[in-house]
């Protein structure tokens, strides 16, 4: 319930950031969805989409590779950490995820599952916005995820 209590927290710091972030976010919005061979080489700050809904949001200097390594076969799960995210909740029914990303990554039960969210997403569509500027990627990424309720369920920006 930690996101919950980090949620009302943000609520109050809402429609600052609304002002702040509105003409990215309409923009970002007004943004076609497309599939993961048409998208574009800039930086900035993308989200996949699953049925119309976003489910991740991300940000980087060549939105194409790194959706690309995302999804790529060969991936491993440091470049694909979304799809090993979501294999870790997947397997939590199966097994112990308190394991190590390497322990975890030894388990082929464990990497049958890795491999098969990153099929899934690279067949998802996806939305992104150019920004060049790193400062404000990484001051809009989290206001994305926030407004596209990704957030707390497959974006959390905790420390690592």
């Amino acid at each position: 319930m930690i996101y919950l209590k980090k949620i009302e927290q943000i609520k109050a710091y809402e429609k600052k950031m609304d002002t702040l972030f509105k003409d990215l976010y309409d923009e970002f919005l007004k943004s076609k969805l497309i599939k993961r061979n048409n998208l574009p080489t800039h930086r900035g700050v993308y989200a996949f989409y699953e049925n119309g809904k976003a489910i991740y949001v991300g940000r980087a200097n060549n939105i194409r590779k790194r959706i690309q390594w995302h999804t790529r076969e060969s991936s491993g799960s440091e470049s694909a950490s979304f799809a090993f995210n979501l294999a870790k909740i997947d397997y939590a029914s199966k097994g112990d995820i308190a394991k190590t990303r390497k322990e975890l990554m030894q388990i082929e039960e464990f990497i049958e599952i890795f491999k098969s969210h990153k099929l899934n997403l690279s067949n998802l569509e996806f939305r992104c916005i150019e920004i060049e500027n790193d400062i404000l990627q990484t001051m809009f990424e989290p206001y994305l995820a926030f407004k596209l309720e990704t957030y707390p369920v497959n974006n959390t920006f905790e420390n690592h």
